[in-house]
């Protein structure tokens, strides 16, 4: 369909891939890699490569009529903590190739997705092709901890925008949307006493035990989206404010983090204390700047994103994929959150779309299919030159 060698693309967007992944690039330490995407970019000769101040980077190809609405290709340079080195079939930051598969942390969570997206603009650029529209990749910062650099993207955005494609892990299907996410601490609070004697004091410990039976048992209560599935809760950090064994702690803290698109910040607050009871509790947000920050109140309900099958982008981009791939993508939901939640307000449509396998995402079998890849590519480039 296009002029375009693309043997040689995918070897050099592989080479890429592998490149990313070997430089670590946790929360808060993009600075290197966000160089390496801005100089591939400038070696590729995009029209326009530029960085901000908290560390996002951007390239922009030009498009026939520079007055059309923006076509963003959204990804984020971060990834999670690699976890027990010795877990993992290869070292996490290799980049391995085995049995067509790219290896290592954020090689499908997303590493391997990124460099599908600028090396989609870089056959653009080989081919000597013009888009319809202007097109801009979008790498930003420290979306595994909340999305500062989307939420700066955003908050800073000076040209319009027309659709929104998230490099987040998707099968090559499109991803229109995902439920919210809420997290919070939930505080117990007791009376510490010298652990010879427990029954001087009273121990959070115990009521937080008992909540969290309570909460397994009552988590199918909360509401459901009928698309975008039902609600769930998940305890994961548990800490105490004493490092000392032969103390009871005087405060007892659990991280409920929430999934939702049917529910608000109000209707689960008030769930979490029903299920307390009468001890006392103390609920704060984990994304606050400072801590013990309490909710505002709000009655809105918590979405992610959320594009409708019957909006005319989504039909646009499936088409433009069938047509380079020969195969109609699946219509799906993240089960995660993305920054995608981040850009609802600007009004524009939302979709995924990557080469990614969820399955593999945050794993120590981290990895991305090199053929899904290839797909990947042609179907970008279809997208890029059809929307």
């Amino acid at each position: 369909m296009f002029d375009v060698d693309w043997s040689r693309l995918q070897e050099d967007c592989i080479n890429f891939a592998q490149r990313l992944i070997q430089m670590p690039s946790m929360p808060g330490e993009e600075e290197n890699i966000s160089i390496l995407v801005a100089e591939e970019m400038r070696m590729n000769k995009f029209d326009e490569v530029w960085q901000d101040e908290i560390g996002n980077v951007f390239g922009r190809i030009y498009g026939k009529d520079r007055g059309k609405g923006t076509l963003i290709l959204n990804s984020h340079l971060d990834h999670v903590d690699p976890g027990d080195l010795s877990l993992w079939p290869v070292a996490p930051y290799s980049g391995e190739i085995r049995d067509d598969h790219i290896l290592g942390r954020g090689a499908c969570d997303i590493k391997g997705p990124l460099a599908v997206q600028i090396y989609s603009l870089v056959a653009l650029v080989r081919a000597g092709l013009k888009p319809r529209r202007d097109v801009v990749f979008c790498g930003v910062v420290e979306e595994e901890i909340g999305g500062a650099g989307a939420l700066y993207w955003k908050e800073n955005l000076d040209y319009p925008v027309d659709l929104i494609l998230l490099g987040e892990p998707s099968a090559n299907d499109l991803s229109l949307g995902h439920r919210g996410i809420l997290q919070m601490w939930v505080t117990f609070n007791g009376r510490s006493v010298h652990s010879s004697v427990p029954d001087e004091g009273m121990n959070p410990n115990f009521a937080l035990a008992r909540f969290l039976l309570s909460l397994e048992q009552r988590m199918n209560n909360l509401r459901a989206h009928p698309v975008l599935g039902p609600t769930t809760v998940a305890p994961t950090i548990i800490d105490v404010d004493t490092k000392s064994v032969n103390v009871t702690p005087a405060k007892t803290r659990v991280l409920l983090d929430f999934r939702t698109a049917s529910e608000s910040s109000n209707s689960l607050q008030a769930f979490v204390r029903k299920i307390a009871g009468d001890w006392p509790i103390e609920i704060s947000n984990t994304f606050a700047k400072e801590p013990n920050t309490p909710f505002k109140d709000s009655e809105e309900l918590i979405y992610g994103y959320y594009t409708p099958a019957d909006n005319p982008a989504v039909k646009k981009v499936r088409k433009a994929v069938v047509d380079a791939v020969g195969r109609e993508p699946d219509l799906i939901r993240y089960k995660f959150a993305t920054d995608g939640r981040h850009f609802v307000d600007l009004g524009v449509p939302i979709i995924g779309y990557s080469a990614g396998q969820d399955q593999y995402a945050h794993t120590v079998q981290e990895r991305i299919s090199i053929p899904m890849m290839l797909e990947s590519l042609k179907g970008h480039l279809s997208i890029i030159m059809n929307y």
